[in-house]
């Protein structure tokens, strides 16, 4: 069997059957099947994103997404091939078809010039290590959003706005320059971010998610931008997904987060979690815990060289 990009109606109604009861995150099977097309028709989405998989007799046995993402090592470009839900149909499980796909979409990759394969597991690191895999180091930090005595800083911050995108990509330059390992992070791959969040939370139930996209402006220009998320835990459950600021420090990141949080003077929890580079430290934001982030990422080289990310820039949004 040789990897099929999956693109007729019937299979690939077929393979979200099969993976909505793992990965429908709270949707309908209606609902779940609208986010999945969705995501595709995005700009960057329908030149980066495809399902692929193992067919057998007409019927996909196992299939996974595949994304094409341009990204730097060390200052120096490189392609990545993305990997993500991998799903067998029980069927057929206990046949080492995962692990057939796996490899197949690897040299894939690798004949179309690709140096990186990467993916986010879920279910430990061991499976994934066995085929080649090493673990990228990836902490989630707990932040406190302080009450300022004086009241929240004067800073405009307003909703964003498709126009801001290209500023806001050139924001995000800055913090991949020197890493070891960084996305390439177009306006239109992080409008594909944004809107994944988005239509997670508009297709879900009411009250279930939200997601909110603001900038800070200056002299009507995007200098700094926060997005947040709230899932089923409401106000309570924040994930500052992304950010990003000229000012180096994040300075006005912390009084944007001020701002935010004083829409709801009356609220005593004030704490989000977020994934943020280690130089960036906004002085009003206090760091009160850290820990593993709950998906391991891994990366295998498909070009012989072993990769050692010890500097990865990997903003939530882009987990995939």
């Amino acid at each position: 069997m040789m990897v099929k990009e999956i693109t007729a109606a019937p299979q690939l109604s077929q393979v979200l059957d099969d993976t909505y009861p793992l990965w429908g995150e709270g949707l309908s099977r209606r609902a779940y099947g609208a986010w999945n097309r969705a995501q595709g028709l995005t700009s960057w989405g329908r030149r980066r994103l495809s399902l692929v998989g193992l067919v057998r007799d007409g019927r996909v046995v196992t299939s996974a997404k595949r994304y094409v993402f341009d990204a730097t090592a060390e200052g120096k470009p490189l392609k990545v091939l993305g990997i993500g839900a991998v799903f067998t149909a029980e069927a057929f499980r206990g046949q080492g078809l995962a692990e057939q796909l796996l490899e197949a979409m690897c040299e894939d990759g690798r004949a179309t010039g690709c140096d990186v394969a990467l993916l986010f597991s879920t279910i430990g690191m061991d499976y994934y290590a066995r085929l080649g895999f090493t673990a990228v180091a990836r902490t989630v930090v707990t932040l406190d959003v302080p009450r300022n005595r004086l009241g929240a800083p004067a800073t405009l911050v307003r909703a964003a706005e498709s126009a801001d995108l290209p500023v806001l990509a050139e924001i995000s330059v800055q913090y991949g320059q020197d890493a070891s390992l960084a996305l390439s992070r177009s306006a239109d791959l992080i409008e594909f971010g944004v809107t994944r969040r988005r239509l997670l939370a508009g297709l879900g139930p009411s009250g279930l998610r939200s997601v909110e996209f603001f900038v800070s402006e200056e002299g009507r220009k995007a200098v700094a931008y926060v997005v947040i998320s709230r899932g089923s835990g409401g106000v309570s459950d924040v994930f500052l997904e992304e950010c990003g600021d000229r000012d180096p420090s994040g300075a006005r990141v912390g009084a944007m987060l001020e701002v935010l949080a004083a829409r709801e003077p009356a609220h005593e929890d004030r704490t989000l979690k977020a994934w943020w580079p280690e130089t960036f430290r906004p002085p009003q934001i206090k760091i009160i815990g850290q820990a593993a982030a709950p998906e391991a990422m891994m990366a295998r080289s498909l070009t012989g060289r072993s990769p050692q990310y010890t500097q990865a820039v990997f903003w939530q949004t882009d987990v995939f």
